[in-house]
């Protein structure tokens, strides 16, 4: 028997397998002894090359130099392909020696790391890496504390406490790395769609950029625009439905879709059925735009899971059911699903049905999933695997079941919100219809890249209600853009690359050295540690900033330095509102339980509880005891009841007093405004004679020249009358006087002026034969406006006429003659003035009714002068001044020296 058999113990030949050659050798002992041969004698060739001086002296001839160079050149580009396999970067042709030789080195330790990676694996001592899922348990009663209340402690002992499940993996390979079109997380470029086929199209497939005023590209349009716009609901999916129960888990088939093969069997399956439920399970702490790694699509009969890491490329053939308006795809809050599937997997839907966009047109308290399961099909979900790395592979099957979970119902609520929507609307198809139209909308979403703005880091400062100066601003936001860079280029997510609150303390404590920075953090971020001299020159060049005032007093007084307080003052801060809260607690025991088959249900865990109380627990809705005191407070607070009156009664008994103090006010004004006086009273006239009336009318209707003339002897007379009055004697010696001194001129007081006689004119001697014809006694009472009393006044013509008889005894005649009539108007004077009501010299015109005013119009006294009198035009200037002609003044002191 040769070498290539091998007996049996049944006596039969077993051939050994063939092995293909290696490199011209049988086996791989004789490739390794003769590469290591070759090896041996390309070094002793290339140690055989003259070198130094020598190296220089062969390389003065041409033929040996180009030998060299073409060696060298082909030697080169062999290593160079050596390192593209290898993936070391870089064109070793274009370098310099000395980066060459490190370009070998780090190609010859990668090369000798996997060969010895190699051979232990073959040698038994290394095994192929698996993943080790870690999970850690939070439990809700440990960290919260015991409660407060008795309530608690009994829902803690009767149903187990919630805890948080956070499930992941030491050694997860990075699955960007098999991605075969890498990811970009450049902020320069808009996300471009990668689809390349367009199923169940109205329009041909058409990527449309769209830009902005500078030109550049924004964004592209949306591939099935058109088709959404022209979708219409199917009147088979506006009637009611009959819900049919889903199955269990255990009893659903079930398929894991990690392979090609697999994804058109479920594709063959799918184009058959009328409505499917779609989920998707997405992973962002490790990756900066996020990662689609589940689809969870459920159908009546039959769950599928799509490993949508392995699928990434293969995926957008599912276009042809997700775009089908014949089939519902039913979601649950299909926002965010909706953009994911278009960025990882080009996925795209139409006829789309959202149950969260239901469950809020029908008012539910809450939106949740798992209030939805809870009300129609009374489960209650785990969502403790909601923070679960979706990256582990293989999948444990609790991830497995709780991402069939999400999706297996889902049909079943569909079917029941359907109902309940056209109960809602008296079966009218309006507000289904409505659902449908918002879920097309959510559907013409379109992903956007994550952009940045030089204001981006104050979003974050705002929400840590700290107090920054501008220092600290600005290290706030050069470490923000650092981290956006950082996060970018290694594709790493914010908060793994370094978290919000740690950035806030790295900003507010500006630390001098670079222990100080890794202090703010705890634990270390693996990127923070490996650049930190970067995040050091950020601090301090931050600190070499000029200190100015950071912010405005009025933004500084609505910041709260401590971030941990709660402000339990704010009317809008109630503990018991879980509105905002994405998740909360269905598993509380109530009194009652509503099912909507059965009726309400008192629970069997409460039922020993009374359902009425007869006794409040509280002081204050319990009756009184029947004690002496407690009757007689009781029997004083209903007698106070009583009393009290409604507000209308109030109003009507207390009108009369408003109204009585309204008259006694009105009559207040009254007294008040009959005392007041516009102005003094009108001294009572005396009567006029009928032989004074003519001659004031006379005197009236004589020229202008002869009435101021015969003014001017008036005015003298009543001086000289008044003079007499005041002294008789001294008034008699004066008239004796002025007859004595030969009729030189009438006598006034040393400070009157000296009146001195003109020829009269040819008018005067006219008027004077006139008056001559009338009575003799033609003196008038003339009421002087400056002296407020009547004097006897003589006229000029009167002097002349009279000039034979004896002036003493006219003048004093003529005072005696006046003298009761003065004594007379100086008593109602006198009366007047002695009144006790006081003299107003303010007064209110508006007040005043004209109407009371004694005399109402009359005729101008003597010394009224009307405006012709001193006219101000040019015409009369040449009559004005002969008329001043008429009369001249003199000092009689002057005339007597």
């Amino acid at each position: 028997m040769d070498s290539t058999a091998a007996s049996t113990s049944d006596g039969q030949t077993k051939q050994k397998p063939k092995t293909t050659p290696i490199g011209g050798c049988d086996n791989i002992e004789e490739f390794t002894k003769k590469g290591l041969t070759e090896i041996m004698v390309a070094t002793k060739c290339a140690n055989a090359f003259p070198q130094g001086a020598s190296r220089d002296l062969y390389c003065a001839y041409p033929t040996f130099g180009r030998v060299i160079d073409e060696q060298s050149h082909r030697i080169l580009g062999l290593i160079s392909h050596v390192l593209k396999r290898e993936n070391v970067k870089g064109n070793i042709q274009k370098r310099q020696p000395d980066e060459q030789f490190e370009m070998l080195l780090e190609c010859n330790d990668a090369l000798f790391e996997r060969l010895q990676t190699n051979l232990d694996e073959l040698a038994g001592i290394k095994k192929p890496p698996q993943t080790i899922v870690v999970e850690s348990r939070i439990s809700a009663s440990a960290s919260s504390g015991k409660g407060a209340g008795s309530w608690n402690l009994k829902n803690n002992e009767a149903s187990p406490t919630l805890a948080a499940r956070l499930i992941t993996a030491k050694n997860i390979a990075r699955p960007q790395v098999k991605f075969q079109i890498p990811v970009d997380n450049s902020a320069d470029k808009p996300f471009t769609p990668r689809i390349k086929e367009k199923p169940n199209s109205l329009k041909p497939l058409a990527i449309l950029p769209e830009y902005d005023d500078a030109g550049n590209i924004v964004s592209y349009l949306h591939p099935y625009e058109f088709e959404l716009l022209k979708f219409e609901v199917p009147n088979s999916l506006l009637k009611p439905r009959k819900p049919e129960t889903p199955k269990d888990l255990d009893s659903t088939e079930f398929l894991y879709v990690d392979s090609k093969a697999k994804l058109m069997q479920a594709l063959h399956e799918l184009r058959k059925v009328p409505e499917m439920a779609i989920d998707v399970e997405h992973h962002s702490y490790r990756t900066f735009l996020g990662i689609t790694c589940l689809v969870q699509i459920s159908t009546r009969t039959k769950d599928y899971i799509f490993d949508a890491l392995e699928l990434r490329e293969e995926m957008h053939v599912l276009n042809e059911v997700f775009t089908n308006p014949k089939i519902v795809k039913i979601l649950h809050g299909a926002d965010s699903d909706v953009e994911w599937l278009q960025r990882d997997l080009c996925l795209y839907l139409v006829n789309m049905f959202d149950t969260h966009q239901a469950a809020k047109a029908l008012n539910f308290a809450r939106l949740s999933l798992s209030y939805l399961l809870k009300h129609y099909c009374d489960k209650d979900i785990d969502k403790t695997f909601q923070l679960a790395d979706w990256r582990i592979r293989p999948l444990p099957a609790e991830l497995i079941a709780y991402a069939r979970q999400d999706t297996r119902s889902l049909i079943y609520i569909y079917e029941r919100l359907t109902n309940d929507l056209l109960d809602a609307s008296n079966q009218k198809p309006q507000l289904l219809r409505s659902i449908y139209q918002c879920s097309t909308e959510i559907c013409k979403k379109r992903y956007q890249k994550p952009l940045i703005t030089a204001d981006s880091h104050m979003d974050i400062y705002r929400k840590s209600k700290r107090l920054f100066d501008n220092r600290q601003l600005y290290a706030l936001g050069e470490i923000f853009k650092w981290r956006d860079n950082m996060a970018r280029q290694e594709d790493e997510s914010y908060g793994y690359v370094l978290p919000n609150h740690m950035m806030l303390q790295i900003s507010e404590s500006l630390p001098r050295e670079m222990q100080g920075i890794l202090a703010c953090c705890n634990p270390i971020p693996p990127l923070v540690r490996q650049h930190l001299h970067a995040l050091h020159q950020i601090i301090l060049k931050a600190r070499e900033q000029p200190l100015v005032k950071p912010i405005l007093p009025t933004e500084a007084t609505n910041r709260v330095v401590n971030t941990n307080a709660n402000d339990y003052n704010n009317k809008l801060h109630c503990p018991h509102d879980l509105t905002a809260a994405e998740e909360f607690r269905d598993d509380l025991p109530t009194l009652i339980r509503f099912d909507r088959e059965q009726g309400l249900q008192i629970s069997n865990e409460l039922s020993h509880l009374p359902i009425a109380i007869v006794k409040p627990v509280l002081s204050v809705f319990d009756t009184p005891e029947n004690s002496e005191e407690d009757e007689a407070t009781y029997r004083r607070r209903q007698t106070e009841k009583k009393k009290l009156l409604l507000p209308y009664t109030r109003y009507m008994t207390v009108l009369p007093m408003i109204e009585q103090e309204k008259r006694e006010e009105a009559a207040r004004l009254e007294a008040e405004n009959k005392k007041r006086q516009l102005c003094p009273e009108a001294p009572v006239m005396m009567p006029v004679k009928v032989e004074d009336k003519a001659a004031e009318e006379d005197m009236y209707s004589m020229p202008i020249k002869a009435m101021l003339k015969r003014k001017y002897e008036e005015s003298v007379a009543k001086k000289t009358a008044a003079n007499d009055e005041a002294s008789h004697a001294k008034r008699i010696k004066c008239e004796s006087d002025r007859h004595d001194s030969d009729n030189d001129s009438n006598t006034a007081n040393d400070d009157n002026l000296k009146f001195v006689n003109l020829p009269p004119t040819k008018k005067e001697l006219k008027q004077h034969k006139q008056k001559l014809k009338r009575p003799a006694d033609t003196s008038a009472i003339v009421i002087d406006d400056d002296e407020d009393e009547e004097k006897p006044t003589v006229s000029r013509s009167q002097n002349q006429n009279n000039s034979g008889q004896k002036p003493h005894q006219s003048a004093v005649n003529k005072k005696f003659k006046n003298k009761n009539k003065k004594q007379k108007f100086n008593a109602s004077n006198k009366s007047q003035q002695s009144s006790d009501k006081p003299i107003q010299t303010n007064y209110d015109y508006q007040k005043v009714d004209f109407k009371k005013f004694q005399g109402g119009a009359q005729k101008a006294k003597g010394t009224e002068l009307k405006a012709q009198f001193h006219p101000k035009g040019n015409a009369n200037k040449a009559q004005n001044k002969k008329f001043n002609k008429l009369f001249t003044f003199s000092n009689v002191k002057n005339n007597k020296k």
